[in-house]
């Protein structure tokens, strides 16, 4: 076995693996909800039981971190890691929220796009995460990171589109401007899974 001159507080990897974890807990359950427009109260309700789940897994991080001396990784990466994680969930609870606010009845094509999108970038992230535990498979890292990068490129490509389309056929500005908010704030949350990626990938240029 490896000899380590200083202890690690092994709980942060813990931690992160279920902050990774809520992150594609709660994409899905947004993928559920948009799949069941007659029970949009009842699936956002879930959404932020996950988000109140994520912030109680994200306070303990904090408090863990400034009670550490000795941290696994570098603590502002701890501290970026935990914390753009945790802005993943606040952005999907955020949408979700408002398809109760604004009395949506029908979900469009391209927000179902973008969930999947929502969905895949946050299982990449996951894998990603999982893997810092010993940094032994930073290759397998590397690669997930790819695909993340490819995967937002795809999100971005789908909001696009669909802003595009909005602003050509939408007469209703009301419904205009509705609908391109539930469609900016899902983009929101895939920059923001592009956003973890970026620290992972600084973690692992600095420790793997």
């Amino acid at each position: 076995m490896a000899f380590r001159l200083f202890p690690r507080n092994e709980e942060f990897f813990d931690l992160f693996d279920e902050s990774a974890a809520r992150i594609v807990e709660v994409a899905k359950a947004f993928q559920a909800l948009l799949k069941d427009p007659t029970h949009f109260r009842e699936n956002a309700r879930a959404v932020k039981e996950i988000e109140h789940q994520t912030d109680k897994v994200t306070h303990r991080a904090l408090n863990m971190l400034y009670s550490t001396y000795l941290t696994p990784i570098d603590r502002e990466d701890v501290h970026a890691l935990v914390t753009r994680l945790d802005d993943v969930v606040d952005y999907i609870d955020a949408c979700a929220q408002r398809f109760v606010m604004f009395g949506i009845e029908k979900v469009p094509d391209e927000l179902n796009a973008q969930a999947q999108v929502l969905v895949l970038m946050t299982e990449r992230l996951e894998q990603s995460i999982r893997g810092l535990r010993e940094m032994k498979k930073v290759p397998a890292i590397k690669e997930s990171l790819i695909e993340l990068s490819k995967l937002e490129n795809e999100g971005d490509q789908i909001f696009r589109q669909v802003l595009a389309r909005l602003i050509a056929t939408e007469k209703d500005p009301v419904k205009l401007i509705v609908m391109k908010e539930l469609h900016e704030i899902t983009e929101a949350a895939l920059d923001k899974c592009s956003s973890v990626g970026h620290v992972i990938e600084a973690i692992i240029l600095k420790h793997g």
